[in-house]
């Protein structure tokens, strides 16, 4: 079979295993198992119990019974652990027995390590519906340890993942595509690096990823990847501080990052052409909301942010939102070496002030903003409408940093990925 997209091509050999043995499992593991080629999970959830580990070799396929509709597709009961691991060219894959029918979930409680390497999850959702969507989630996690390397969680009937209590994530060159929104956590790490979270679509709450607030000494950090195609937020935050670095953030169809309260640090980052079906008069590319009598941060350093202008409405850059009619808060953004580039650079709604929001060494377009070093000038992208950012030669923005920053003599400028896999950006 060969793939071609434009100018690139990948061809690779198709195996029959029509007249493969397919071995039929139900119930509990008694004892550790390590499976090889087919499995059909069948009459019921299939359970792992502690000190049980399911090892799957390269290639296995677990093919899992299905539901047509409502909450009770077959699930996969995790109190020991899964080892998977797959490889390049022989992922273990986790889908539906029959076409038509999605499974329910992979449930993590109070389990042991899991790892899901070079694994493809697919097809699953008809779960019971948890948090922001209501959604099944492919994935459910408490008090668990999950790691997912070379991973893909695709082509669900509801959320990516359910994660809370306790639960620590890390996943590294994975990809989160084509559900009802990503993973949705609470009182949980997380570390994404060099990942794709793209197209997710529903007529409402289709996120990127929705992040609550942590435990104490747990940390959020996505880095090194791509968020695109999203018909709600992004990055959506409800308390949480979460860290963005070296991201590209794009084509959501409404806020790049939304904040609500807690500390959210951007840096190194290209978020352009977001808010492209705006739900509120006025548009922020990122918006911040404090808690009542509480506030929120957001830092920015390094980053180009350009706004989408869509007609009919207000564009900002940043903006500190009050959606819910506060009395009394106090939003602060940091802005240091970036580029704001937005009909309406900034926008601060009452009660929050506009000398919360700091602002040096920075191209704000279209705003004369007081601050050490900033200047209002048009920062002379290369080409913004084939999406290459980049700055011209002759910018104003070259080599216009602190001069005590680190990045100072690197520069930044990055281009938006046509792509899902592409590398994610790099600082040059």
């Amino acid at each position: 079979m060969t793939v071609r997209v434009n100018d690139m091509d990948k061809t690779v050999g198709l195996a029959d295993w029509t007249r493969e043995p397919v071995h039929i499992v139900s119930g509990a593991l008694s004892t550790s198992q390590t499976w090889s080629g087919v499995y059909h999970v069948t009459g019921g959830d299939l359970t792992i119990p502690k000190d049980v580990t399911l090892t799957l070799e390269p290639g296995t396929f677990v093919l899992i019974d299905g539901a047509a509709s409502g909450t009770n597709g077959t699930d996969i009961e995790v109190q020991g652990a899964i080892q998977s691991l797959g490889t390049p060219t022989s992922p273990v894959t986790f889908t539906a027995y029959a076409a038509g029918r999605n499974w329910g979930e992979l449930h993590h409680d109070h389990a042991q390590p899991s790892a899901y390497r070079y694994t493809e999850i697919t097809r699953a959702g008809r779960s019971p519906g948890a948090g922001h969507t209501g959604s099944g989630p492919a994935v459910r996690a408490s008090n668990s340890t999950l790691v997912f390397d070379h991973a893909s969680l695709t082509d669900n009937i509801g959320k990516i993942m359910q994660a809370e209590s306790g639960t620590e994530l890390s996943f590294t060159s994975t990809l989160f595509s084509r559900s009802v929104m990503g993973p949705e956590i609470s009182g949980t790490s997380l570390l994404f690096e060099n990942g794709w979270i793209i197209d997710m679509r529903n007529k409402d709450d289709a996120d990127g990823i929705y992040i609550h607030s942590q435990q104490a000494g747990q940390t959020c950090r996505l880095a090194g990847s791509v968020i695109a195609g999203t018909d709600d937020d992004g990055i959506d935050t409800l308390g949480s501080n979460i860290v963005v670095e070296d991201s590209i953030i794009r084509g959501c169809r409404d806020k790049a990052i939304s904040v609500f309260g807690g500390q959210t640090t951007v840096r190194r980052c290209l978020i352009v052409g977001n808010n492209l079906a705006p739900e509120d008069p006025t548009i922020a590319t990122i918006a911040t909301k404090s808690f009542e009598g509480s506030t929120a941060v957001v830092n920015i350093d390094h980053t180009t942010l350009v706004a989408s202008r869509s007609p009919g409405h207000i564009d900002a850059g940043i903006q500190s939102h009050n959606k819910y009619g506060v009395k009394k808060g106090t939003i602060i953004y940091n802005v240091t070496n970036s580029i704001v580039d937005a009909t309406q650079p900034v926008s601060v709604q009452a009660p929050y002030l506009a000398s919360d929001i700091h602002i040096s060494y920075s191209d704000i377009v279209g705003a004369d903003w007081p601050g050490m070093s900033n200047w209002n000038a048009d920062p002379q992208f290369l080409d913004p409408p084939h999406n290459n950012y980049r700055l011209k030669k002759n910018s104003p923005c070259v080599n216009a940093a602190d001069p005590n920053s680190l990045l100072r003599d690197l520069g930044y400028y990055q281009s938006v990925p046509v792509e899902p896999n592409e590398a994610p950006p790099q600082v040059p």
